[in-house]
């Protein structure tokens, strides 16, 4: 059964029709488009390719019902300047990672 979610996208209100099983990470690439979170080992959450930001906390979205981001903020690389996701890429250069 289809339930409708509404949360914040980088920013941005979103609604959207959901599944009882889909994790964040299917929400966030099958329904918004933002395609910054990777599906690396799904569902397992351990390689950590689908990290977002819910409310300020780092999660790996593969392990999160979708469900239980209604009403909170989701923040992408997406929602992040350009500025901030270059320094994120040059500090991962420089790590060797």
């Amino acid at each position: 059964m289809a339930d409708r979610i509404e949360f914040n996208l980088n920013a941005t209100g979103r609604a959207v029709d959901i599944e009882d099983e889909m994790s964040l990470l299917e929400v966030l690439r099958d329904s918004c488009g933002v395609i910054s979170p990777k599906d690396g080992c799904s569902p397992q959450g351990q390689c950590g390719c689908c990290t977002v930001i819910v409310d300020g906390r780092a999660v790996v979205s593969c392990a999160v019902p979708a469900k239980s981001v209604a009403g909170k903020n989701v923040l992408t690389l997406e929602g992040f300047s350009e500025l901030e996701r270059d320094t994120f890429a040059d500090s991962f250069i420089a790590a060797g990672g």
